[in-house]
């Protein structure tokens, strides 16, 4: 007769417990009853190792395989036996750097037929198995009732999907063990375990019960009664429950107390990558304050070895508008002492870089050389889809790689955002926003179609639903500051010139290091009529434009700015070094032209002036603002010529002297004519008289300047802003 299983089974077990935490006083006294009800698989010496257990791996893939030889003996021909994935370690040590536990009991003890099915069950799971894995765990669970057998045939149902079945095995009540004789009440292994809790709020999370999950891994954290420890033995599982809260709360639109609960779990374990991109990735966090926490998380405490790897694969992916020096050195020692120089988020950290510098043809070079090594690096692909909007003729490209996204990853929101950028890109604005609310609905915090499907209205003019969507996508990124800065810039669109000014001041409180915040405070100076504020916040915005390397002719505008800022302020050299300096970086801007017209008119040169007016024209053809200057300049001349007497080239003096009594004698024959006194003249005599008389007898308020030829042919051109807001 073999022997009962919770007193046979030897202490082989390789695999780190789920009930390893430290167990939180308020269930003191359930763990106790747990205690008494578990006494015939554990013993007391065993509870107090589990309390000094702090810091292990949940499942293990590999356990170790000692050797079936006795002690003592060399024999190494017979097949080694594998250990078995259990919940309670073996040992009392706080667990080495690997996540295993070493096998300290006696290995020469023989193999039961539980260690074997338990065997059986490791190795299905591990090759995916699952019905048999299923199989045998249950039986395993049927002959011991121990603890360690019921969570791991849990987590064969959560692999299968079984969540219902998975968290019935976690939460129901327990019975006392075959061995034990204590009348204590049954007890659950979720009242007992932070692995089992954690567990089975997966499971109801999958199952839609947010609030009962919620409550299984704590509202606001563990508790003080929960030490980590300091080992690196793998990701901690309170690291893993805070950031299952914080997509809990996230679900149930606590966006703040997602926030704190990804934090923790970062705190907690600075391996928990997924809480870092929560935060990082889904814009929760201002530039300084994701810089200033990422760089004093516990490194060195939580991984001595690693700490300067970690913390350098962290700083590559925050934003790129600041401390650019540090993560360009963060790159190199990648590159040069980890040979990274190939992995793609080192990659995508140079071609961000670059994308927020408007050097669209360097950042889609190196995205097209990440999205070659990895087609589907999530980060790299809204990057690499955007450059290719803003480069000319990469058009048709786009389309083809739209149509591959969608046809292999039709669930994915990234597929549908790259379709309604094709559309985009071809200003079909109302088909763009099917596509981009799709992407939307997919993934509600994905931000780059948020942003997109709002400059879709802003596109149209349509001012107010593009604020509505830009403040639906500020609600999903607090910690972006583009949503704010494009709702000012409606605002200003709509001459609201005092909401613009709070909401661009918001955006700044985010991200000061924006060139594009600063250039827009400037346009609310010169709508305000702050001149020398304006000329300031212009000179600031282009200094930070430097800064970050961007693109000289991304910021032709301010120069624009800049100029008109001048002129407002009657510092004409300066005006026209400013709109010399765009013609320089955008030869064909119709804006500059214009204010150079502006600029010589005040300096008096009005034949310049109107040159300068003629070459704007000939670039947007029927502008009114230009066409309304070139008229004041053609007024401006004909008023001059009528009160200044002229010189004509080519007469003598005595001819050019005597011309005024010669055209006063020709007025009075032609009035003696008119009334009969003098004959008809000749018909080549009459042209020349009737020319004479018109250009005699028009006014300066007479002039007029057809345009109906030019509007004809010019369609519907930009009005040029004199404020520089076009620009």
């Amino acid at each position: 007769m073999l022997p009962h299983p919770a007193t046979a089974t030897p202490n082989l077990r390789a695999t780190p417990s789920p009930f390893a935490e430290r167990i939180n006083p308020r269930s003191a006294a359930r763990k106790a009853q747990y205690d008494a009800n578990t006494s015939g698989n554990i013993s007391n010496e065993h509870v107090e190792g589990l309390r000094r257990q702090s810091n292990l791996s949940t499942l293990s893939l590999s356990p170790r395989r000692p050797s079936l030889a006795p002690s003592g003996s060399t024999a190494t021909t017979r097949a080694p036996r594998r250990g078995t994935p259990l919940a309670f370690p073996a040992n009392g040590m706080d667990g080495d750097d690997s996540g295993f536990l070493s096998q300290t009991m006696d290995e020469d003890a023989p193999w039961t037929m539980v260690d074997r099915m338990r065997n059986w069950r490791n190795d299905a799971m591990t090759q995916h198995l699952y019905d048999s894995a299923k199989f045998w765990g249950g039986k395993v669970l049927e002959m011991t009732g121990n603890p360690d057998d019921a969570f791991w045939l849990a987590q064969i149902h959560f692999l299968t999907h079984q969540f219902a079945q998975a968290e019935r095995i976690l939460t129901a009540p327990r019975p006392s063990s075959a061995a034990s004789t204590s009348t204590a009440p049954p007890a659950r292994l979720t009242d007992m375990s932070l692995a089992c809790r954690y567990l089975a709020a997966q499971c109801m999370v999958r199952l839609g019960k947010w609030e009962e999950a919620l409550d299984m891994v704590g509202r606001r954290g563990l508790g003080e009664g929960y030490n980590d420890g300091n080992g690196d033995g793998g990701i901690k599982l309170t690291a893993s429950a805070a950031h299952l809260r914080g997509l809990i709360h996230l679900h149930m639109k606590s966006n703040e107390l997602a926030k704190e609960a990804f934090m923790e779990a970062l705190t907690r374990d600075v391996k928990c990558f997924e809480s870092f991109e929560m935060l990082i990735g889904g814009e929760m966090m201002s530039t300084e304050e994701e810089w200033d926490f990422v760089q004093s998380l516990p490194f060195h405490a939580q991984t001595e070895d690693d700490a300067e790897f970690v913390r350098m694969m962290y700083t590559v992916r925050l934003k790129k508008l600041s401390h650019s020096n540090d993560m360009a050195i963060a790159r190199q020692r990648l590159t040069d002492d980890y040979g990274l120089g190939e992995d793609p988020d080192v990659l995508f950290s140079r071609a961000d870089e670059l994308y927020n510098a408007m050097r669209y043809v360097e950042c889609f070079k190196i995205t097209s050389h990440i999205v070659l090594l990895h087609p589907y690096h999530r980060p790299t692909l809204p990057l690499h889809l955007y450059c290719m909007h803003h480069i000319p003729n990469l058009r048709s490209r786009l389309f083809l790689l739209a149509h591959e996204m969608v046809e292999n990853e039709p669930d994915d929101a990234i597929s549908w955002y790259a379709v309604g950028l094709w559309y985009f890109s071809g200003k079909r604005w109302e088909e763009s926003r099917r596509f981009f609310g799709k992407s939307v609905l997919i993934d509600p915090r994905f931000g780059p179609a948020w942003l997109a499907y709002a400059h879709s209205f802003a596109y149209e003019g349509e001012h107010d639903q593009a604020i509505t969507a830009y403040s639906t996508a500020q609600r999903h990124l607090p910690g972006s500051h583009l949503p704010l800065l494009f709702i000012g810039m409606q605002h200003l669109g709509l001459a609201n010139v005092s909401l613009a000014e709070e909401y661009l001041l918001a955006a700044q409180e985010i991200c000061r290091e924006d060139p594009l915040v600063v250039n827009e405070l400037g346009v609310v100076a010169l709508h305000n009529q702050q001149y020398e504020h304006a000329v300031q916040c212009f000179q600031d915005a282009l200094l930070l434009a430097r800064r970050v390397q961007s693109s000289p002719s991304a910021w032709s505008a301010t120069h624009l700015n800049l100029g008109h800022a001048y002129r407002r302020l009657n510092q004409w050299d300066k005006a026209h070094t400013s709109f010399r300096r765009v013609l320089e970086l955008d030869p064909r801007s119709a804006a500059a032209y214009s204010a150079l017209g502006i600029v010589e008119h005040q300096r008096g040169n009005v034949q310049e002036a109107i040159a300068r007016y003629h070459e704007s024209l000939a670039i947007a053809p029927g502008d009114p603002v230009t066409c309304d200057l070139l008229k004041l300049a053609l007024d401006d001349i004909s008023t001059r010529m009528s009160s200044t007497r002229f010189a004509f080239p080519g007469l003598p003096p005595r001819v050019d002297a005597d011309l005024e009594e010669q055209v006063r004698a020709l007025d009075e024959e032609i009035r003696a004519g008119e009334t009969g006194r003098l004959a008809p003249p000749l018909e080549s005599e009459a042209d020349d008289v009737e020319s004479v008389v018109a250009m005699q007898s028009a006014s300066p308020s007479g002039i007029e300047v057809d345009m109906s030829e030019d509007e004809e042919d010019g369609g519907e051109g930009e009005t040029m802003d004199m404020t520089g807001d076009g620009g």
